[in-house]
């Protein structure tokens, strides 16, 4: 009897000390179900093999703390389960509730991860001077999209994906800190990692490593995460994480900032031939813009402006330099094309009514949207130049539309037009004199390119370029940078398969965004892939897990973009619509 009193005691304790637990764990970590659907391809002018490598082609980068690849293979779910195993964490269908699309063992996904995940070998970390076999997120994590229509799923190469990467790496967070405090579950987690080799001597060094890691993960999380406006599905605010952690984690902590200008990912087809890219037009580079998003996503750099081996990092810009290539093409007619409409999926489109659109869009649309791109107009030179000493390669000029014009959510501009940076004595020993004050305090347009710039051409030195290579590698394009008030508009080429709306996300599908402000959702759900091909975006239902998307809040007002009344006000771009009128240009835009 004293055996059971004594058992009963313990489990007593430990629903005691698990319950609040249990409690705070659903509500960090619960996201919607995951229903499979049967997945097409549609031509995008990839092949298997070039998308496949896509999904898993490493940028250098792991996850927020340096997780070994084994260690990420051989965690639990983070669900509560005393005395026998939750299940996998790298489960695919588990992987899938957060939004990462399954995928399929091949040559270059051989442990049957989702798309975006890549197990990158003998990564070497700059700071700690230790190599480790890591996982990380790639460019296809959050620039894949999936449109699910009565059981069948259109894959979308290059679409933003609705995925919850926040809920993502809580959930991970508590798989590691549960697999610290239960016994049972780590060591099954041993028994994985350390396979022949688990001992108790073996074991120890493991749990000290572990503690460490979740320490690490700890203290990055909360500085990194400072004031966060929540993001959801779908969306991030890029650019200030990006900061906070180049800036912030590995130079300064006390350039963190404020996270709460949330961005809807945005679709990569046609960009490499844009002469500005990022929704505030920012940069002109593309290795500067991928090798900022790599270092964004915890590729390590050496910032220590005394030590030799100064911005030595782990970018990889090999596989930057081809994901490029792949993108891109010879022309914006090729590389990643836009996805067509599928009418046997999504229902037939009505071409008279098209037609009708298609007179509307030459009207209120094509000044600031362009011509379509299979119009001779489109190939005007007017719409085109070109970009430094090179006057052989044609770039698309996208309209800068300032804040007062467009009238949408001014947050994610102007945080970065107003950030500064205190960059120390790496600005102090290795920028230009005219670039920099005396204490190493610049803007963030100035810090971003400069960091990257200098990670880069350490790079370029360690694999030997000559200067032809790296201006290849370079995209052919001067490193310009820039903090404008404003956003670009781009092309409307595939615009059916990017829901949600505005830079920010904040309207839900294509027929509100020609509706006034006072008439969209004020509030809608993110997290279904569920497609409304009536309305063209995806359904906005109350989901479990879901995440409620609030127009109230700074960072995330769905105004602007309106036609209204004559035509005349603070972001208003045309007169209001009929509601024909609206079908009709929703219509046409199916077809682009």
């Amino acid at each position: 009897m004293k055996i059971i009193g004594a058992i009963l005691a313990i489990f007593m304790l430990a629903v005691a000390i698990f319950l609040p637990f249990a409690a705070k764990l659903k509500a960090k970590i619960e996201v919607p179900s995951y229903d499979p659907v049967d997945v097409i391809w549609p031509d995008q002018n990839w092949s298997e093999d070039q998308w496949q490598w896509w999904y898993h082609a490493s940028q250098g980068s792991s996850f927020e703390a340096i997780i070994p690849y084994k260690w990420f293979m051989s965690l639990e779910k983070p669900s509560l389960s005393l005395f026998k195993p939750a299940g996998s964490f790298a489960d695919p269908q588990y992987l899938a509730k957060f939004g990462f699309l399954p995928d399929y063992k091949n040559k270059y996904n051989p442990d049957d991860l989702p798309v975006g995940f890549a197990k990158t070998e003998n990564n070497f970390d700059p700071v700690s001077q230790k190599t480790h076999t890591v996982i990380g997120f790639t460019c296809a994590a959050c620039h894949t999209a999936q449109v699910n229509y009565k059981g069948k799923g259109i894959r979308i190469e290059g679409g933003p994906a609705m995925v919850e990467l926040d809920k993502f790496k809580n959930a991970l967070g508590y798989a590691l800190l549960l697999t610290k405090i239960d016994p049972f579950r780590f060591n099954r987690f041993a028994e994985n990692v350390l396979s022949e080799e688990n001992n108790s001597e073996n074991k120890k060094k493991l749990k000290e490593d572990l503690n460490n890691l979740i320490l690490t993960a700890k203290k990055a999380r909360s500085a990194i995460n400072k004031d966060i406006l929540p993001e959801g599905f779908g969306r991030l605010d890029a650019l200030d994480r990006i900061g906070n952690f180049v800036f912030g984690a590995e130079i300064n902590p006390d350039n963190y900032t404020a996270i709460n200008a949330p961005v809807n990912f945005p679709h990569l087809w046609s960009a490499s031939w844009f002469d500005w890219v990022q929704y505030n037009g920012s940069v002109m580079q593309p290795m500067t813009r991928n090798a900022g998003e790599a270092m964004g996503v915890f590729a390590r750099v050496n910032f220590d402006a005394d030590s030799p081996n100064v911005f030595e990092s782990n970018v990889n810009v090999e596989n930057l330099y081809k994901i490029e290539q792949l993108l891109a093409g010879e022309s914006i007619e090729t590389g990643l094309t836009a996805p067509k409409w599928s009418e046997e999926i999504l229902g037939t489109i009505d071409t008279e009514l098209a037609q009708k659109g298609e007179k509307l869009y030459a009207q209120y649309c094509q000044r600031c949207h362009f011509p379509p791109m299979d119009s001779p107009e489109f190939k005007d030179a007017k719409y085109w130049t070109t970009l430094g000493d090179n006057k052989t390669r044609e770039y698309l000029k996208v309209k800068m539309q300032n804040l007062y014009a467009i009238g949408t959510d001014p947050t994610s501009a102007v945080n970065w037009y107003q950030r500064t940076v205190d960059l120390g004595k790496l600005a102090q020993k290795y920028a230009e004199p005219k670039d920099y004050t005396t204490n190493g305090m610049v803007t963030a347009g100035f810090a971003l390119p400069f960091t990257v710039t200098k990670t880069v051409e350490k790079k370029y030195d360690e694999l030997g370029l000559n200067e032809a290579e790296r201006d290849a590698y370079n995209g052919y394009r001067p490193d310009d940078a820039r903090a404008p008030l404003a956003y670009k508009a781009r092309p409307l080429n595939g615009i059916w398969a990017t829901a949600p709306f505005l830079h920010n996300g904040s309207v839900p599908n294509l027929y509100e965004m020609l509706l006034p402000a006072s008439e969209r959702s004020q509030q809608f759900y993110l997290g279904t892939k569920e497609f409304d091909p009536k309305f063209v975006g995806y359904k906005t239902d109350k989901i479990k897990g879901g995440f409620l998307l609030d127009t109230s809040v700074n960072g995330n007002f769905n105004t602007g973009h309106e036609f209204k009344g004559n035509g005349q006000g603070e972001g208003v771009i045309g007169t209001e619509l009929s509601d024909n009128e609206r079908w009709a240009l929703v219509e046409y835009l199916k077809t682009l």
